[in-house]
């Protein structure tokens, strides 16, 4: 895919699906929003791809 400087919205990255989508769209070199009704797991995402790959909103 290409990503790369592209702005992305995903709505349920706490886990899942989303979460996967969330990992990888980072790995691609998108700016990821994750978007969560748990707001614990929502953060604990972003902290995996932040840690790992790049910055998150």
């Amino acid at each position: 895919m290409k990503l790369q400087g592209k702005s992305v919205i995903i709505t349920g990255a706490a886990s899942g699906i989303g979460k996967e989508i969330a990992i990888t769209y980072a790995r691609e070199g998108a700016l990821v929003a994750i978007a969560d009704l748990n707001l614990d797991a929502a953060n604990a995402t972003a902290e995996e791809i932040r840690a790992a790959l790049s910055w998150v909103l």
